[in-house]
């Protein structure tokens, strides 16, 4: 586990040296919507280089494209942060609804799916070398996607407002769900249901952890949102000053 630290930090570094320069020398939304766009078909083109490079060779694509069941559909979080964080610079309006909505769940939610996937790569677990190009693919796409998800909130696009941000979480996580169940059932359906117990999409059917069965989507869950609300409250807190806080907000109301 030393070894993906040490990667995982390293990745951290150039993600954080990338923050800063764009920062530095990017002011206008129409390239900031550029560099979000790029950042993430970059982030895509990552997470299928390696079917990309057996259809180009001629190695066995589908076979591949088989044994990986993420790259026939967004199974795992990160796989419809992956996607969302394509759409997202796509909107026409992003101070809309659905933009705020997909701001709110490209920040609060793919951080820590991103950083998850990162520190906790099952891939990495399950294999723990990187030696393969597998893994190192699995955990940089990643630390790519951490960076488009960053990049959401250096533009100005997140706000914190304690009533949005929980809502927005609220909907996130019954979002990805109902993503989870009709992945399953697609693969219960079409395949079998040792191929939707495989599958596991979301984690909804079994922990992907060993020693810890209890830990399904709905258990992380019901323990996710005390700690995003937590984290919220103290967002706020620190950042608007007194009498304009949430519960300054709510008393007038």
């Amino acid at each position: 586990m030393g070894k993906l630290m040490i990667f995982n930090f390293i990745l951290i570094g150039l993600i954080a040296f990338g923050i800063w320069l764009i920062k530095k020398c990017v002011k206008q939304k129409r390239t900031q919507n550029i560099i979000l766009c790029v950042a993430a078909i970059f982030t895509i083109l990552f997470h299928y280089s390696t079917f990309i490079y057996k259809l180009v060779s001629g190695g066995n694509a589908i076979e591949y494209l088989s044994e990986n069941h993420n790259l026939i559909l967004p199974i795992y979080p990160c796989n419809v942060v992956m996607w969302a964080a394509l759409l997202f610079p796509l909107l026409k309006n992003k101070k809309s609804g659905l933009g705020i909505f997909l701001a709110d769940y490209l920040f609060w939610f793919g951080l820590i799916s991103t950083l998850v996937g990162m520190f906790a790569n099952v891939d990495f677990i399950n294999n723990p070398t990187l030696a393969d190009y597998e893994n190192i693919k699995s955990i940089a796409a990643h630390a790519t996607l951490l960076f488009n998800v960053i990049l959401i909130a250096l533009f100005g696009y997140i706000k914190i407002d304690v009533k949005r941000n929980i809502k927005s979480i609220i909907l996130s996580i019954l979002a990805m769900a109902v993503i989870g169940c009709y992945c399953n059932l697609v693969f219960y359906v079409l395949v079998s249901k040792a191929a939707a117990y495989d599958v596991n999409s979301m984690f909804l059917i079994h922990s992907p952890f060993e020693g810890v069965e209890f830990l399904t989507y709905p258990v992380i869950s019901l323990i996710a949102v005390p700690i995003y609300l937590t984290v919220f409250v103290i967002c706020d807190l620190c950042a608007h000053k007194k009498g304009e806080r949430f519960y300054n907000k709510a008393g007038k109301q």
